[in-house]
């Protein structure tokens, strides 16, 4: 594996980005990975917990022995412990002792419970003015929603990330893993280092607000512009249009877009008649006929292994992937290759395999190197002192120079070579804070999102593109090349995820964009890594989910050997947030070493990272890992019922005896709650289908907010099963801004979505129009790269840059 260019501190030893900044973590349960992220970047990181240790240690999933919790170890890994108890003077000034010297505090208690003894973000930045408190909740720290209980199945069914889950016949299903609160650590993460980049230009801190249910919503597979242009949501189709073929093992996943790909198809299975009518080279015609498709394939593939299919259909150029397995996602080629996974301590003596980070940096991984501390580890020890601290120091400490408009990213210069969700959402969350975003493409070779809906604008592009310029140009030519050759020169960040190799042979790689530019910041993100056996495979977000082990656990409990999942993009939209994330880490980087850094995220290893207590359990315990459902240990119910109206549902979820009582007073104590067999968790776990069959009935008869709204009056998590109709006017997501009206020129007004995270020092973020395809060419041939009108013109009679199409072109 290439190291493209090093990063050295001064003494010449590796440091990742982030070395020397510190971080007091107070989340528990809620947004863990916020902290865990920032310590694989390089950060050093206090986990502090109270006397009997954080709430985390005793969740789900356990080792088998039952006595050290995964979940706790998997993200708290390569973090420091101490103990403090904030409720008594001196656990209160032992925190503010550790707080004179660090740069970020992340926290994730409820709403006004710090206040009460004095150390809401207000007196925290009071007292320390440079300090960013980074508060991670269900629902934010102000809005009707804010004093809501919540659970991590609540804000995935609340972000609309459920309603399409699942089979029609059967309730909506649960992603397994922590969706929610961990898509809220990565804002949070995001959320900070956007703070630290405004505090090195203002030099005061912030308080950061992340909700779970706005930074889960912003994944829904742009859900709300779609549907505020196209009021159609549709009924869950299990795998729906990413259809999974039987095969002699098990399945495989191909994803047939577009014609060549079809072609391809066709040509290897021999061409049968059945197959041949020309109306087949339209995608909806084989969606209309699938009925008629998959029992040709299935024939086809009847006696061929799964990795086997997978191998060939690439060698031909066929985007597919085998459904894995988690003991086979452990242990193929492939994962063995990348190191996908590495063996670390979850408590003494146990081993296991741990997922080994969501980056790669210049090559080498980032990711944890130590397992979670022990509790209290740290004793009376405070901060490290280094090279790398006083580095941090003098970067903090620098004359403030604050931007006019207050937008932290203004001044950067984006150069976006993304197709799709991936790499076009890390440019649109950059040009959300200012940066100066220029979308490269061409009619010839159009971003595939684009041009979706055989036209060059749709609400899903508009979303993703918002708020950027279009430079268009034929990257086919030596001219074009040049062209964005000087626009690196002149640039901060480089954005792609095209097919591995691809952007070496235009002479944009990793090692050639350093030579052209040696500070650009770059990140590239492939579906299946950039190196190992399957680095060309090529895929969609969904491909993803079979080879990441995510399509065989996102089902019923009951429906192993019959595949759900759902129909949704997931992980792009998610890999997009860590893409941003590499960026302002690597901006960060920058700063103190005048150097750049390039970035890589293989998109398989998101949901694997998700899922990465899981996968340690499955080491410790081969074959013990299988779909779970909506079914939790923790607690019953812990369910998703039927409501009153068209598909409508909701999320009950009782995770203590207290809330099961406060629940029997909700819906008025009938005779079935009663049996004192319910008055225990393992009496309600053992009976939990009866459970969901009577509540039901009383679910039935209520809209979902009616059932959310008494059952959390009542202090009982439970929660709507969200999609567009209910986002358009929910109350908190209105409170905090969240929708975002958007009127695009020559188009429609469509609703976008909103941030992740709010901060008491960012503006609003930015919400202008996307741009038509080559909409700024010229602006940006003439005030960019200097050329002339004559000159202009020429390049555009030669073909090498466009104006923006008169008519759509048919590929």
């Amino acid at each position: 594996m290439l190291r493209y260019f090093p990063r050295w501190g001064t003494k010449g030893t590796a440091m990742k980005p982030l070395c020397g900044m510190r971080v007091v973590d107070l989340a528990d349960e809620k947004g863990e990975l916020c902290g865990r992220l920032l310590a694989d970047l390089g950060a050093e990181v206090i986990r502090l917990e109270p006397p009997e240790g954080g709430a985390s240690r005793r969740l789900p999933p356990f080792t088998p022995d039952g006595q050290t919790s995964l979940y706790f170890a998997v993200r708290n890994a390569g973090k420091r412990g101490g103990i403090v108890d904030l409720e008594t003077e001196a656990g209160r000034e032992r925190l503010h002792d550790l707080l004179a010297n660090a740069d970020l505090l992340i926290e994730s208690t409820q709403p006004g419970s710090l206040a009460r003894i004095g150390l809401d973000a207000d007196a925290l930045r009071k007292r320390h003015p440079g300090l960013i408190v980074t508060s991670i909740t269900d629902f934010g720290q102000d809005g009707p929603y804010a004093a809501y209980q919540g659970t991590n199945m609540v804000g995935v069914a609340m972000a609309g990330m459920l309603h399409r889950a699942g089979i029609a016949e059967k309730p909506p299903v649960m992603i397994p893993g922590s969706l929610a609160y961990d898509v809220a650590g990565i804002a949070g993460a995001l959320g900070s280092l956007m703070a630290l980049w405004k505090r090195m230009q203002s030099g005061v801190g912030q308080h950061i607000d992340v909700s779970a249910m706005d930074a889960t919503a912003g994944l829904s597979d742009w859900s709300l512009p779609n549907y505020s242009l196209n009021p159609n949501l549709g009924h869950r189709a299990g795998t729906g249009i990413y259809t999974l073929y039987r095969c002699a093992d098990g399945f495989i996943r191909m994803i047939i877009l577009v014609p060549r790909h079809w072609r391809a198809l066709k040509s290897w299975i021999g061409n049968p008649e059945e197959l041949e009518d020309p109306k087949y080279d339209q995608f909806i015609n084989r969606l209309v006929d699938l009925d008629k498709i998959v029992p040709v394939l299935e024939g086809f593939f009847a006696d061929k292994k799964k990795t086997e299919i997978a191998v060939e259909a690439q060698r031909r150029g066929i985007p597919a992937t085998p459904l894995l397995r988690p003991g086979e996602v452990l242990e193929n080629e492939h994962t063995t290759a990348r190191r996908t996974f590495r063996k670390l301590s979850v408590a003494p003596g146990i081993l296991a395999s741990v997922a080994s980070g969501y980056f790669t940096i210049d090559g080498e991984r980032a990711g944890p190197e130590t397992g979670p501390p022990e509790l209290g580890e740290l004793g009376e020890g405070g901060w490290t002192e280094s090279t790398a601290r006083q580095e941090i120091e003098a970067l903090l400490g620098r004359r403030p120079r604050p931007s006019v408009s207050g937008r932290p990213l203004e001044g950067l210069r984006v150069i976006d070579c993304g197709v799709g969700a991936v790499g076009v959402e890390v440019g649109r969350l950059l040009a959300e804070y200012g940066a100066d975003v220029i979308k490269i493409e061409s009619s010839d070779t159009p971003d595939f999102i684009r041009v979706i809906m055989s036209s060059y604008m749709n609400p899903s592009f508009l979303s993703s593109s918002r708020s950027k310029r279009s430079f268009g140009v034929d990257l086919r030519t030596e001219k074009g090349r040049a062209l964005v050759a000087q626009l690196v020169q002149k640039a901060d960040v480089f954005i792609e995820n095209n097919g591995t190799g691809t952007m070496e042979k235009l002479g944009l790689g990793a090692e050639q964009l350093h030579e052209l530019n040696p500070r650009i910041v770059s990140f590239s993100s492939q579906s299946v890594g950039s190196y190992g056996p399957w680095k060309n495979w090529i895929g969609y977000g969904p491909n993803t989910h079979p080879v990441s082990g995510l399509q065989h656990l996102w089902n019923y409990l009951e429906d192993e050997e019959r595949p759900a999942g759902s129909t949704a993009v997931h992980p792009d939209h998610l890999v997009g947030r860590l893409g941003a994330l590499a960026a302002l880490a690597g901006l960060i980087f920058r700063e103190r070493s005048g150097r750049g850094s390039h970035h890589d995220a293989a998109q398989f290893e998101t949901p694997i990272g998700l899922m990465a207590d899981l996968f340690a359990l499955e080491s410790l315990a081969p074959g013990s890992v299988r779909p779970a459902g909506n079914a939790s240990s923790r607690g019953a119910p812990w369910s998703c019922l039927a409501c009153a109206g068209d598909d409508e549902w909701c999320v009950i979820n009782v995770r203590s005896d207290s809330e099961w009582q406060q629940l029997r007073k909700a819906i008025g104590d009938p005779p079935w709650s009663q049996d004192p067999a319910l008055d225990s968790a393992e009496g309600r776990i053992d009976r939990r289908d009866h459970i969901d069959e009577q509540l039901s009935v009383w679910t039935g008869e209520r809209e979902p907010r009616e059932v959310m709204e008494t059952l959390q009056e009542a202090g009982v998590p439970a929660g709507i099963v969200a999609h567009p109709v209910h986002h358009l006017s929910d109350p908190q997501l209105l409170h905090r801004g969240y929708p975002k009206l958007l009127v695009q020129p020559d188009y429609e007004a469509v609703m976008l979505e909103g941030p992740s995270f709010l901060g008491s020092d960012l503006p609003e973020v930015i919400t202008e129009p996307a741009p038509w395809l080559g909409q700024h060419t010229r602006e940006i041939a003439s005030e960019l790269l200097g050329l002339s009108e004559a000159e202009i013109e020429a390049l555009i009679e030669e073909k090498v840059i466009e104006d923006p199409p008169k008519e759509f072109k048919i590929l």
